[in-house]
């Protein structure tokens, strides 16, 4: 639900940054302008750095608000998508809201480098700080939408990929399969987009889990660890989407006493 209303929130965000230097003030929130001498303010064509400024926020806040609305009237079905195109949806969302923005922004202050009231010097930081950022935010949701792959070993389980875990045999109490995984409230550590959910949340009864699932992977593998035997991150329930009924059948196979909580 936050990633929902993430572009709604971004597009108001950037609305405003786009009407809140005005003439009046620029001399004191503009940065760059604010530090230039008079004569060199006067040099400046503000008035058209400022309209540009604007148009190219309201132009961000509008694709935001789009983008918004059409994920809300999927959300509440009011645009009936195939289970491939939901998914298809959900995957591409997130990235397609980021790469937006920051690749907008980007955009911006490299395009019009030679226009922003900066120092020569500096008028190629922004740029490469974002740019920096944007690829950042690539690695992450390439990592994060990657499957996560459970292997069954002599001594236990063993999740690789981000947020990867060993579960020895001795700390695991029970095994079985769900259709769902408990309501969240928020995420603790971890990575979500709305298409995967990895690392620790918290759901809405005040639990901690660690999650590996991806959406539309049913069953759901759930794994109980022992209580008392570890810090919380390692005795909270562990949730497993990726191939569970298979490996549901290995790990009893495996240790038939974990389908009995024993």
């Amino acid at each position: 639900m936050e990633l929902l209303f993430l572009p709604f929130f971004l597009a108001l965000v950037f609305g405003a940054l786009g009407r809140l230097i005005t003439p009046a003030n620029a001399g004191t929130w503009l940065n760059g302008y604010n530090s230039m001498s008079a004569e060199e303010q006067t040099a400046f064509d503000l008035q058209s750095y400022l309209r540009l400024q604007r148009r190219f926020f309201d132009g961000l806040a509008w694709g935001l608000l789009l983008g918004g609305l059409l994920g809300a009237l999927v959300h509440n079905g009011f645009i009936d998508l195939s289970e491939a195109n939901t998914d298809r949806y959900r995957r591409w969302a997130a990235p397609v809201t980021l790469y937006w923005t920051l690749g907008g922004l980007t955009w911006f202050t490299w395009t019009y480098r030679d226009r922003l009231p900066s120092p020569r010097g500096l008028r190629f930081l922004a740029p490469g700080v974002l740019l920096g950022a944007l690829i950042l935010v690539s690695v992450l949701m390439w990592a994060g939408d990657r499957p996560s792959t459970l292997s069954v070993t002599q001594q236990g389980l063993r999740i690789e990929g981000m947020y990867g875990t060993d579960l020895p045999w001795e700390q695991i109490a029970s095994v079985d399969t769900v259709a769902e995984i408990p309501p969240i409230r928020m995420k603790i550590n971890g990575f979500a987009d709305g298409y995967s959910a990895k690392g620790y949340f918290k759901t809405k009864s005040g639990a901690k889990v660690k999650l590996f699932v991806r959406n539309n992977e049913k069953p759901i593998l759930r794994i109980q660890r022992r209580p008392g035997s570890g810090p919380s991150n390692q005795t909270c329930d562990l949730y497993y989407s990726t191939d569970a009924a298979h490996l549901y059948t290995r790990i009893l196979q495996e240790q038939p006493r974990l389908s009995k909580g024993l």
